[in-house]
């Protein structure tokens, strides 16, 4: 397992756990390998196997059986769409089903912007779109999406119902995410947004502001989240 600078030796063993749960290695039922073989199979300590157990417990992905060791669950209905890897990578083993609400088009920026831009994006303009995100058949993210039009030469012309916002960025325009701020607060649901979710109005969502900076001078994502929270949570981890 190669381990990147910096990041603690339980997470990465947390993370490659949960990918194999996630794509299937280990099915609902299964007993992961006792804490002794997680050992040598990460070269680590045990105190840093338990750590990553722990996470992976905290999460709903295994029970911790005494005398048993660690068995497959079946994860509760928890969406990572806090990660900054975006909603794709947030949903786990739930299948995700997109619409487009308005493909992607070239437009200046509103005028009234909820983010300080640069006299650069303002002069870019942006590129905006909006999508519904349907998760196991339930309607249950909406995003705005703006980038700063900045060296996206026919972004337009992306199908961003069937692929991935950050991998089109960054294997047809070499842009990465590098970090980013979020702003989360609860809201009532406006009549539209009840409509786009099929719940009452006035419901409480979950309402994000996210602004990404990426590897390119003055180019940003900047996306507006609405997230349904009747029938699923959010979750992430650190």
């Amino acid at each position: 397992m190669q381990r990147s600078s910096g990041t603690p030796l339980y997470k990465k063993v947390f993370e490659e756990l949960k990918s194999k749960i996630d794509s299937g290695y280990y099915e609902i039922g299964d007993l992961l390998p006792s804490e002794n073989d997680l050992c040598k199979m990460y070269f680590t300590t045990r105190p840093t196997v338990r750590q990553a157990l722990g996470d992976l417990s905290n999460l709903g992905y295994i029970v911790r059986q005494h005398g048993k060791g660690s068995i497959v669950s079946e994860p509760k209905n928890g969406l990572g769409i806090l990660s900054l890897k975006g909603s794709t990578a947030g949903v786990g083993k739930h299948d995700l089903r997109t619409s487009m609400i308005t493909k992607p088009v070239r437009r200046p920026w509103p005028e009234k912007f909820d983010f300080e831009l640069s006299a650069e994006e303002k002069e870019l303009g942006s590129v905006y779109l909006s999508r519904l995100r349907y998760v196991d058949g339930l309607p249950t993210l909406f995003e705005e999406t703006y980038i700063s039009d900045k060296n996206l030469p026919r972004f337009t012309m992306h199908n961003l119902a069937k692929n991935s916002l950050f991998d089109i960025l960054k294997n047809y325009h070499q842009v990465e995410v590098k970090e980013g701020e979020q702003r989360i607060w609860a809201i009532e649901a406006s009549l539209e947004l009840a409509k786009m979710f099929d719940i009452e109005a006035n419901k409480p969502v979950l309402h994000m502001k996210r602004r990404l900076k990426t590897n390119t001078k003055n180019l940003f994502i900047y996306s507006f989240l609405y997230c349904n929270t009747q029938d699923f949570f959010i979750q992430d981890y650190f």
